[in-house]
């Protein structure tokens, strides 16, 4: 799909009523800034189904009223079910998991994916069916809310729960286990090469003593340390920008680094010194990552 086709968007916004998700300023500021200078209409699709299912039959209903070009759902655990389910009743093509949407050289939509367990970057294209639609985790954009403007607003009609073959019988909230890492303006981020549970809670502690936040790669979790996926950095957890974000043991594979590219200043300490994180670093030391903890400790 060129850019030139694209002539309406919608951003589905996951909010309460009156009460915009983050997401959908991330999403409609990035939009409206890739589209600048076409004649395009945007739309931000309001509801509020908490039933995955309800909500997939009543914005259907919502997109085939409205033939939009695109459409772009923050993949929030809600958003990761509606996506595919609306991709295949629209039999349209879904991009999953975007850290980036682009316009190429030859002025197409490029929707840059994680791919080979987040080794590389790839580019998606969704060249002929309508609508294109694009997931991206929240945080992956930042934002001005003044950026998001002149857009009209759709309120959904939600279809009952009774005709929509799924019912929500009982919810649950989790409380996470730590304070919001994605407003830390400091981060202490463990990866693999920490190599222990006591790592972990060693690096735990060094963010608690500085006011900052505690941060791990998928393999950390993976390996049962401690952390659970709220606090890991990637395009499959957390997307962050602290002032100050300080890497231990991290092999530096794309689909970590995403979710750290708008930080201002990366420290990464690893003791392989070919280690692909110190290509997106700007201060690195070929170090022992647990030593460099250690001795962290003691002069704290």
């Amino acid at each position: 799909m060129k850019k030139s086709e694209i002539k309406k968007v919608m951003v589905y916004d996951q909010g309460l009523a009156g009460q915009p998700h983050p997401s959908f300023w991330q999403n409609m500021a990035k939009l409206q800034r890739l589209l600048q200078g076409e004649q395009v209409e945007f739309v931000r699709l309001c509801c509020h189904c908490e039933n995955p299912q309800q909500a997939v039959l009543s914005i259907e209903q919502v997109i085939k009223a409205e033939s939009p070009d695109l459409l772009v759902i923050a993949a929030t655990p809600l958003g990761e079910e509606v996506a595919p389910a609306l991709g295949v009743r629209l039999k349209t093509g879904v991009a999953a998991h975007c850290a980036d949407i682009v316009i190429n050289g030859e002025d197409r939509i490029a929707y840059m994916v994680p791919a080979f367990g987040g080794k590389v970057i790839g580019e998606i294209f969704i060249p002929g069916s309508r609508p294109a639609i694009a997931t991206v985790k929240p945080g992956v954009f930042s934002y001005d809310k003044k950026d998001a403007a002149d857009y009209r607003e759709i309120l959904c009609d939600c279809i009952s729960e009774d005709s929509c073959g799924l019912r929500i019988v009982e919810t649950e909230e989790i409380a996470q286990q730590q304070s919001a890492i994605e407003k830390a303006e400091l981060i202490f981020c463990g990866g693999f090469g920490i190599g222990s549970k006591e790592s972990w809670q060693k690096l735990e502690a060094l963010a608690k003593k500085t006011g900052g936040g505690a941060g791990c790669t998928r393999p950390v979790v993976d390996m049962d340390w401690g952390p659970d996926e709220y606090y890991m950095i990637g395009t499959s957890g957390k997307t962050v920008r602290p002032k100050v974000y300080i890497g231990f043991g991290i092999s530096g594979a794309a689909h970590h680094l995403c979710g750290i590219k708008d930080a201002d200043i990366i420290i990464s300490i690893n003791n392989d010194k070919n280690a692909e994180v110190f290509a997106a670093s700007d201060y690195k030391a070929v170090l022992d990552a647990n030593q460099v903890i250690d001795r962290l400790a003691e002069k704290l």
